[in-house]
């Protein structure tokens, strides 16, 4: 435990993105994701950036995601979608990760989608946003995700979580503790307050 940990880094600006729909709409997941996807593709389409990684709890999801993204289209700037979970061939995965880290170019916008395998122990240089498409399970998993961007002296970034529900009222709870630089272990994690 150093004191860093479960921390965020000071250059990121995280954004609260409550997709939980109006008050009329039936709340089931399948509304939640047509919220979620709304909210990429507004966002996709008002704040073009170089590097996105956009987070999904599930292989499927990245799936539905890979291909919301393949389908935008944006003019004058290229899209392009590297996905990044274990339903990959290991070799496919690493050439994409590759791709992601070294590719640099402003006429084009590149989305590395993934689990969280990639929250974890890689050091992705400007990468401009990360996308909380799905909450994450537990808080610390939060800081892994997030802390992808805005890296290094001076590196900033932001992020953008996607929240429902419940998720709302979590999310603001991390986002006031990292704001007070607080450590992020005792916050309950997502489990504990859906049930």
């Amino acid at each position: 435990m150093g004191p860093s940990m479960h921390r965020i880094s000071p250059g990121l600006e995280e954004v609260l993105v409550d997709c939980s729909g109006d008050n009329e709409t039936d709340k089931t997941q399948e509304t939640a994701f047509l919220n979620k996807k709304s909210a990429l593709v507004q966002l996709v389409e008002e704040i073009p950036v170089s590097k996105t990684i956009v987070f999904c709890n599930k292989i499927e999801t990245c799936r539905k995601v890979e291909n919301i993204l393949k389908r935008f289209d944006r003019k004058g700037t290229q899209v392009r979608v590297l996905p990044f979970h274990a339903a990959l061939e290991q070799e496919s995965r690493l050439a994409n990760m590759k791709e992601f880290s070294n590719r640099q170019s402003k006429e084009e916008c590149l989305f590395l989608v993934c689990t969280d395998r990639a929250s974890r122990g890689m050091d992705f240089a400007g990468v401009d946003h990360v996308i909380l498409f799905d909450f994450p399970r537990d808080p610390s998993e939060y800081v892994r995700r997030v802390g992808r961007t805005a890296r290094g002296a001076g590196g900033k970034g932001r992020a953008f979580i996607f929240v429902v529900g419940k998720q709302v009222s979590l999310a603001r709870k991390i986002m006031e503790r990292n704001r007070k630089g607080h450590p992020l272990h005792d916050v309950p994690s997502a489990f504990e307050l859906v049930g």
